[in-house]
């Protein structure tokens, strides 16, 4: 029964930084892991199925609904930032326990959404080519798909390692952490392989399928980070003790 309650809440709620937080933290904190997973969920979802997977069908896609493929292209931009916070969060989560592996897993993470950065601007610029009209699509396409100069090498290795090892590192972090449910960190981990595994290796997976399991996983941690704060003192009782404690030693 321990095992079951140990994955289902947070082990030990009293030990959670978030629990010495402020209010505004917490709240911050919970806004930025929720909305860096539901903006790429939303940009997944919107899309219809698109039978021909190659660059060639995403690129004619682009083309032929503009309208709703910069839509998807801005939440997907629009996530970033909040993936960097959650980054932040994650580290912050984990490092009163884990510091190694926190800061290791922050630092990792953070190089892979240098990665991600770069990407989402190379496939900007590929969204504008294709709504052109002036560039044939098949040229437009192969051109994309080759990526086999040494910066899109360096953005791809940086997005891939970074991403993964990032992930992964600051999975076990958070596991070790017993600041946040255990099964919202297998949540990190069903990302990555759905994401890596099931969908770009094997096809066999929907795109949007991933970021569902990371958006369960990010909801859960950010339950658990405003539930935080009855586990700790009040932020009243905090500055009753801080004047307390002034006043004894002016004594």
């Amino acid at each position: 029964m321990s095992l079951v309650n140990s994955m289902l809440k947070v082990p030990k709620p009293a030990a959670s930084p978030a629990a010495s937080w402020p209010s505004a933290g917490r709240i911050a904190a919970a806004v930025t892991l929720i909305l860096a997973a539901a903006f790429p969920l939303a940009s997944h979802l919107m899309p219809p199925p698109i039978a021909d997977r190659s660059t060639y069908g995403w690129l004619h896609w682009v083309a032929d609904r503009p309208d709703l493929a910069n839509l998807t292209k801005v939440f997907e931009l629009l996530a970033l930032p909040f993936l960097f916070g959650t980054v932040l969060v994650y580290v912050l989560l984990s490092r009163q326990r884990s510091p190694r592996l926190a800061y290791a897993g922050g630092i990792l993470f953070g190089c892979g959404l240098v990665g991600l950065s770069a990407v989402e601007g190379y496939e900007t610029l590929a969204y504008a080519l294709a709504q052109d009209g002036r560039f044939e699509l098949t040229a437009l396409a192969d051109v994309v798909d080759a990526q086999s100069s040494i910066p899109a090498i360096v953005m791809l290795l940086l997005l891939v390692v970074g991403v993964f090892f990032g992930l992964l590192t600051s999975a076990v972090a958070l596991w070790r952490s017993g600041a946040v449910p255990r099964a919202a960190v297998l949540m990190i981990l069903a990302f990555l392989l759905v994401d890596l595994v099931l969908y770009e290796q094997f096809a066999i997976a929907p795109a949007w399928a991933s970021h569902v399991f990371d958006f369960v996983g990010a909801c859960w941690i950010a339950s658990a980070v405003l539930l935080a704060g009855r586990a700790g003192p009040s932020g009243k009782a905090l500055r009753r003790a801080s004047l307390g404690q002034q006043s004894r030693g002016s004594v």
